[in-house]
């Protein structure tokens, strides 16, 4: 039931013969054991795991990244990470080093996208004195510092064509010069390379060589964008609410209607950072619609089918103009009742007459109360 990364990669690590998350097919099961019975294993092996491992989901979609990752960290393949931005490729990177006979060799990752073209050569192969203006000394690039381990290539669609050839050369050799020098250099280093462009389509552009992509794309995985992953998006959610406030703070009802209808283009990078941004903004224990940040469109989320049946009650206070509505309506549903519409909201009392007394609706506060507290 706990089918996690950590469960598919324990199970691969101690020779499982297969690895099955619930809910489990009872036809695949008898086949399962079936095929088990027939054939030898060795005795389990006493391993260590990182129990903190932060890959959250148990849809099923993540099942298949979780086998494929178990599958492969004791390989010294290269492998091939397609996927939206945000969607956690850096982090499956992370976990095939850690899990891997590399774990205690440098991880290097680097932004194919971030790297001035005309520094990207001597970055990744290093450089002689005197290679160029301003090469003051031998320096050693990525494929030296990370020998024996991991070189994380993120954004390697964006990797100028010209120096395509020279990170073939180092695939194919397993060697190379620094800009400027001669002595061939011997390089171990497993590459590990990431995208979210259509590699197939800069191929056929001329702009990625087919060969490159053949040797890098030994293994490939998938990673699906969040919108596909609605059984995990709770989940995400919860956990980063509970990273950043300590576990003191909890979503109300409109929140987590939020966190399922929104469509979260920015995948799991975006509901990290929204978290955070809430977290933040939310004075109260319960965090609202009202502490959503500025980048996302309220407006949206409100003509979304699936908040169309939230009462009113539910929506608390959303943004800018729609908050003073939103206050005026849960008022009048409640006769005016300060007391009752602040505990329906799951706000305090003094958060909401201050936010009666900053849109001036006092009218909408029963008499009573307005006259003697307002």
């Amino acid at each position: 039931a706990q089918n996690n990364i950590l469960t598919a990669i324990k199970a691969d690590q101690l020779d499982v013969f297969e690895y099955i998350p619930k809910p489990l097919d009872l036809n695949d099961l008898i086949i399962s054991v079936d095929r088990s019975l027939k054939k030898n294993s060795e005795k389990n092996k006493e391993i260590k795991f990182e129990e903190n491992l932060p890959m959250i989901g148990t849809s099923s979609v993540m099942q298949v990244v979780y086998k494929n990752i178990a599958k492969i960290t004791k390989t010294n393949f290269s492998v091939f990470i397609n996927g939206e931005s945000g969607t956690g490729k850096e982090l499956v990177a992370k976990t095939i080093h850690n899990f891997s006979d590399r774990a205690d060799k440098a991880f290097i990752a680097i932004n194919m996208a971030s790297l001035p073209e005309n520094l990207i050569e001597s970055e990744l192969f290093g450089h002689e004195k005197g290679a160029f203006t301003g090469a003051e000394k031998k320096t050693s690039g990525f494929f030296e510092k990370a020998s024996g381990g991991t070189l994380f290539l993120d954004e390697i669609g964006d990797m100028p064509y010209e120096i395509q050839s020279r990170l073939l050369r180092v695939l194919q050799f397993g060697e190379f010069s620094r800009v400027g020098g001669r002595e061939v250099i011997k390089t171990d280093v497993r590459i590990i390379s990431a995208t979210n462009k259509n590699i197939q389509s800069s191929i056929e552009k001329g702009e990625f060589r087919e060969d490159l992509f053949y040797r890098l794309n030994v293994i490939n995985i998938f990673l699906p964008p969040l919108r596909e992953r609605e059984n995990d998006i709770i989940s995400l959610g919860r956990h980063y609410l509970n990273l950043y406030s300590d576990g003191k703070k909890q979503f109300d009802s409109s929140a987590i209607t939020f966190l399922k209808s929104h469509n979260w283009p920015g995948n799991i990078r975006e509901i990290k950072n929204c978290m955070e941004f809430m977290v933040n903004s939310a004075e109260e224990v319960s965090v609202t619609l009202s502490n959503l940040p500025k980048w996302i469109d309220i407006r949206k989320i409100l003509s979304s089918t699936k908040l169309c049946g939230l009462k009113a009650t539910d929506y608390f206070f959303a943004k800018s103009q729609f908050e003073e509505d939103f206050i005026r309506e849960a008022l009048t549903k409640n006769g005016g009742k300060i007391n009752k519409t602040a505990r329906e909201m799951g706000i305090s009392k003094t958060t909401l007459i201050a936010k009666v007394r900053k849109y001036d609706i006092k009218s909408q506060v029963s008499k009573v109360f307005n006259a003697v507290s307002i």
